[in-house]
């Protein structure tokens, strides 16, 4: 697969980096474009009325996390997490950076994910996608609607340190969920692997290819 200039779509910050900072890192290895829209502002309040996440939080941890994996581009909007919509305006935030940096690929949520955020980002990013070449979804937790069955696996090996590391820096939702998100990386990342033979992967729903 030739990629050139890729677009993650995503919900809130760290879904690109839990599914895919391993295929970040590498791509960016292989002087490959990576760009980046976050679609929603990553606040969320808690049912207690805690504040687990500020948009203070959010833009200043996406400000290392930009730093540290090298991404061309990155751009946060303001919709409101928890409740993102699918908004024909979304829809041309999207197409507005596929034109404006040639994109050949978008990786964005699982349309299949239990988490409504997720679903409605893949949904836009679907949307905006009929003329870009490769169209790839992946798994950013393991709360499931259905089973998640990738078809698209990418070696990580080399960069499994480096992805676990870009997970720390996001501060605010690293020491309640540290556990949980190593654990359930730890061991997908191993079966995958496992799949093509290699120490580590991950994996993707790949709709479109071109090879």
């Amino acid at each position: 697969m030739n990629i050139k200039n890729i677009l993650a779509v995503v919900a809130h910050p760290d879904d690109l980096e839990m599914m895919g900072a391993g295929l970040m890192l590498k791509l960016k290895k292989d002087r490959v474009k990576t760009h980046v829209l976050i679609l929603t502002n990553g606040a969320w309040t808690s049912p207690e009325g805690i504040i687990m996440r500020s948009k203070d939080d959010s833009f200043l941890e996406m400000t290392e996390i930009i730093k540290f994996m090298d991404y061309d581009s990155c751009d946060i909007l303001d919709e409101p997490a928890l409740d993102l919509q699918f908004k024909d305006h979304l829809v041309c935030e999207v197409l507005k950076r596929i034109d404006k940096f040639d994109i050949d690929t978008i990786i964005t949520t699982w349309d299949k994910d239990s988490h409504r955020d997720h679903r409605i980002a893949s949904e836009i990013a679907l949307s905006a996608s009929r003329r870009v070449q490769n169209f790839m979804m992946g798994q950013v937790n393991y709360f499931m609607k259905d089973f998640f069955t990738p078809n698209f696996f990418v070696d990580i090996t080399n960069e499994w340190k480096q992805k676990i590391e870009a997970l720390s820096l996001f501060r605010s939702q690293w020491e309640r969920n540290q556990k949980d998100w190593t654990e359930f990386l730890d061991v997908i990342s191993q079966y995958y692997g496992k799949i093509i033979g290699v120490k580590r992967a991950e994996g993707f729903t790949a709709t479109k290819i071109k090879y």
